[in-house]
């Protein structure tokens, strides 16, 4: 409570107004007013001079605006010191869906270890559904999954990203626009049971009154980087997300495929426990991700 008190003198301060803190702190002029009143009865002293043009402090004022001051930086250096020695002691375990844990996690836990270079950080990547099951058993601490999330957890969308059909650019088969029909015929590879972009398929089949059965599955691979190497090799088309088959499309080795007019998207959505065993670290990675001036969540180039 103290604390607090001196956080909004010190803005009282530098604002020279009551109405100016009052907006800067997101609070009523009167819950300022009310903060300041305390803090002078409990020194015996007023703090500021009324003024047409605003406040200024008094004598005693500038003493407490001193101290404060000096307590405010204490406080910030205590709770870092304590976070970082939590961080060792408690190592954070991230899991992630195969998209995320491999094109925006790694550079994510880098700049974050910038930040908070004591803190000890595991990446677990899994498909979607295993890395909730995993949050629910608690052998993770947070989740960060393509597609929908049916959970009672909390759930934060960090992105929406972009699916596009492929093939290798060597494939036999130039035609690049396709019908479904079409889609449905070619050599087709396809992620395992539980991982988003199976997800997206199954939907896609459902809509257009079919199930995956009725498509020329000829693989099912568990790993994104492994598609693409067999989609390169030419065993079949695939859906990926775009961040993961940029860079081979700009190099020419992969061909974009249109299928009737489908814009395909995707949500990447962050799950977390709220609860007494959730961790400082745990709690400053998700500040971190989702700083709204400046998130931590990115796509790495």
């Amino acid at each position: 409570m103290l604390m607090e008190q001196f956080r909004v003198f010190s803005v009282v301060a530098q604002a020279n107004s009551f109405s100016k803190a009052a907006k800067l702190l997101h609070l009523s002029q009167p819950a300022v007013s009310s903060k300041i009143q305390a803090m002078e009865d409990m020194f015996g002293a007023k703090l500021f001079t009324r003024t047409a043009q605003g406040v200024t402090l008094t004598e005693a004022g500038r003493v407490a605006l001193e101290y404060s001051e000096r307590f405010l930086v204490l406080e910030q250096s205590m709770t870092e010191e304590i976070s970082q020695l939590l961080s060792v002691n408690h190592p954070l375990v991230i899991g992630a869906s195969c998209t995320s844990g491999n094109y925006a996690l790694p550079g994510c836990i880098s700049r974050f270890k910038e930040k908070y270079p004591q803190a000890s950080v595991k990446l677990d990547i899994s498909n979607s559904v295993e890395t909730i099951q995993k949050l629910n058993k608690k052998e993770i601490d947070l989740a960060i999954v393509d597609g929908s999330v049916d959970t009672s957890l909390p759930v934060q969308r960090l992105d929406s990203i972009a699916l596009v059909f492929v093939a290798a650019a060597s494939d036999r088969f130039k035609k690049t626009r396709l019908s479904f029909k079409e889609l449905r015929s070619r050599p087709f590879i396809v992620r395992e049971k539980g991982a988003a972009m199976r997800t997206v398929m199954e939907q896609l089949a459902a809509q257009n009154g079919c199930t995956l059965n009725d498509f020329n599955i000829v693989s099912e691979m568990n790993s994104l980087h492994s598609i693409k190497a067999a989609v390169l090799g030419g065993a079949g088309i695939t859906l990926l997300p775009l961040v993961g088959a940029r860079q081979d499309i700009q190099a020419g080795n992969l061909r974009l495929l249109q299928v009737d007019d489908l814009q395909l998207m995707i949500d990447v959505n962050l799950v977390y426990r709220v609860d007494e065993e959730s961790t400082p670290v745990t709690h400053n990675f998700v500040k971190f991700l989702t700083n709204t001036s400046n998130p931590g969540f990115c796509w790495q180039q």
